[in-house]
């Protein structure tokens, strides 16, 4: 049902789009005929010519949200498959006449295992990676906590899983993720070690971590105080800036994607839709990609990115670890997205009142709509970091993960 809606949302919208790309084409045929006629009329012609810009802008916006519908009808119908295909293998499995409950059972059981992969437990892989546990799953991916017998310690195995498995398009990504990973060398970044495949398993071996995600982070705390943000913004700054100088854009920068080890030490992963500096942001067939909370106009519209994309991302978050909300929120990512590019950013002291202005300041700097009127790179953005002269004790202040007893990707 879900599908089915979206299927007709995006093909009212897609109509739209073509009903305004008629409607300016038409205005142009008619701006034409006035400039070629013995008496053109200018304030006519003003008229028209504003109307046509009007109508470009409108066409823009609505392309956008096209985009964003498409990639949001992809991801749900990837969701439906997987469960499908669930269903499929389950069912003839299952024993004569069970109770709906241990049908209910099977089924979820079937859907984990097929989001999981092929791997378990006490498995080897290529002859080196002994499996020890999941570590977290998606519709086409997986990532396993693993001993790497070659180099002696445990690492983070992440593996095609699911619809995956038969998608040429998530193995791209997971090869697009290892090489522009692999240009990167900064501490504040995920180190990868191997990319590898064995009998159709696509893997990809990576460092460790030994904390949580940011937004495990924001969930369980809320807030974060300046304190407890600015060394981690800072890290965060010094990790993108290493890939930024390494020709390396994120493209999908969000706290699901900024790890915190349990000594509060930055690493930022999943580099799997990341472009170099001179790719622009759709993909080869005209999807944008990314999220939509995190996503710079720019990068919504599909035009060219570059570092300062990143910027706007790493503004969000911000904005997010001290009000304890994105900027921008909606029922759907088509309307978070139309706000990121026609809605000026709320102040965050509309939704924190203590905030310090210089933070305010350099939150709503990052939001700039104009990439020209952001920070120009993550050093300038690092560098403007507030230190609050009457709190010399914020930077010493405990990091909330550190009271944290559990250990996850």
């Amino acid at each position: 049902m879900d599908a089915l809606i979206l299927f007709i949302i995006f093909g009212s919208i897609f109509g739209s789009v073509v009903a305004g790309r008629y409607l300016k084409y038409r205005h142009a045929e008619r701006m034409k005929e006035l400039e070629a006629g013995p008496a053109a009329d200018p304030k006519q012609l003003k008229a028209l010519s504003e109307a046509k810009s009007e109508l470009e802008e409108r066409v823009r916006h609505l392309e956008a949200i096209v985009c964003n519908v498409d990639f949001e009808l992809n991801a749900k119908l990837n969701r439906l498959a997987t469960r499908h295909l669930a269903l499929e293998s389950v069912l003839p499995a299952l024993p004569a006449g069970p109770s709906l409950a241990q049908r209910s059972e099977g089924i979820v059981a079937e859907t984990e295992r097929m989001l999981a992969g092929t791997v378990r437990p006490g498995q080897v892989i290529a002859g080196r990676f002994e499996i020890l546990r999941l570590l977290g799953a998606g519709g086409m991916g997986a990532v396993y906590l693993a001993q790497d017998r070659q180099l002696g310690e445990q690492i983070a195995l992440k593996v095609i899983a699911g619809l995956g498995l038969t998608d040429p398009a998530a193995a791209e990504r997971l090869r697009r993720e290892a090489s522009a990973a692999r240009r990167i060398s900064n501490s504040n970044v995920v180190r990868l070690h191997d990319l590898g495949e064995e009998g159709g398993l696509l893997f990809l071996s990576m460092e460790y971590v030994d904390g949580e995600s940011l937004h495990q982070l924001l969930t369980r705390a809320g807030v974060l105080t300046t304190g407890q943000l600015r060394p981690l913004a800072a890290q965060i700054c010094d990790g993108l800036a290493a890939a930024h100088s390494a020709g390396v854009i994120h493209r999908d920068l969000k706290p699901a994607n900024i790890l915190i080890t349990r000594a509060s030490r930055v690493k930022v992963i999943d580099f799997g839709i990341a472009r170099l500096t001179h790719a622009e942001g759709m993909t080869s067939t005209g999807m944008v990609i990314g999220t939509a909370e995190y996503m710079a106009p720019e990068q919504i519209r599909g035009g060219p990115i570059d570092a300062r994309t990143d910027i706007y991302s790493l503004g969000v978050i911000l904005y997010q670890a001290l009000t304890g909300r994105p900027p921008f929120v909606g029922e759907t990512p088509i309307a978070v997205s139309l706000a990121h590019c026609t809605e000026p950013a709320p102040p965050p002291s509309t939704h924190r009142s203590d905030l310090p202005k210089p933070w305010e300041d350099l939150i709503l700097r990052a939001l700039a709509k104009d990439p020209r009127q952001r920070f120009q790179s993550m050093n300038e953005l690092r560098a403007a970091l507030p230190v609050s002269p009457d709190d010399p004790t914020a930077l010493a202040e405990p990091h909330p993960l550190q009271a944290q007893p559990t250990s996850r990707l």
